[in-house]
């Protein structure tokens, strides 16, 4: 008895990050994780002691290496995790990623996160530019599902990539969109386009 305000100086170097936060839901003093170096766990988890160290309830985390054990995620709290460390974020159990295309061609693009190329993204979009799609298709050779899309936008030769990939199978969920294209557009690829989709194409 009488413990629960105590500051609490940690030794550990590699440490699970729900235990951390067991740690220091235990004491209203700081717990000073600075030997950290690896972080293991949930992003969740992750970014709960992350966050505390940002409110000072913990300190001394800001660049250790994250090993997750999630295998679907959202792209945004991948992003926050990658956002609080300097270190390398593994996420190589991650079989799939849910969320905004953006926040999916975020977290492919960054040189923090590692193990990402070849998993299912789910996106949540309903309005995307084909050149958003696109990058993101090439990121990973999982299945991109933009079956939430109801409108996509772009340049025809983007567009078409789009649908073909949807046609090839390394995008899925298209095929009923409307499309806007921009720029100079053929009688001849309007038509290609309409043939792809049964939403109305605007050229």
């Amino acid at each position: 008895s009488g413990l629960a305000n105590e500051a609490v100086t940690l030794s550990d170097t590699s440490l699970a990050a729900s235990v951390l936060n067991t740690t220091n839901g235990y004491t209203t003093g700081v717990v000073n994780a600075a030997t950290v170096t690896t972080l293991t766990g949930t992003a969740a988890d992750a970014n709960t002691a992350y966050a505390a160290n940002a409110a000072g309830t913990i300190s001394g985390l800001a660049n250790e290496t994250v090993t997750i054990s999630d295998q679907t995620i959202a792209a945004d709290v991948l992003n926050t995790l990658d956002d609080y460390t300097s270190g390398p974020v593994n996420a190589h159990t991650v079989t799939t990623i849910t969320g905004t295309a953006a926040d999916a061609n975020t977290a492919y693009g960054s040189a923090g996160i590692a193990g990402l190329d070849s998993e299912a993204v789910t996106i949540s979009d309903t309005t995307l530019a084909a050149t958003v799609l696109n990058n993101l298709n090439a990121y990973t050779t999982g299945v991109v599902n933009a079956a939430s899309v109801t409108t996509i936008t772009g340049a025809y030769a983007d567009l078409n990539t789009s649908f073909a990939a949807n046609a090839a199978g390394t995008i899925s969920g298209l095929g009923n969109e409307a499309v806007t294209a921009s720029g100079t557009t053929t009688v001849a690829q309007v038509n290609t386009l309409s043939g792809y989709t049964t939403g109305i194409v605007t050229a």
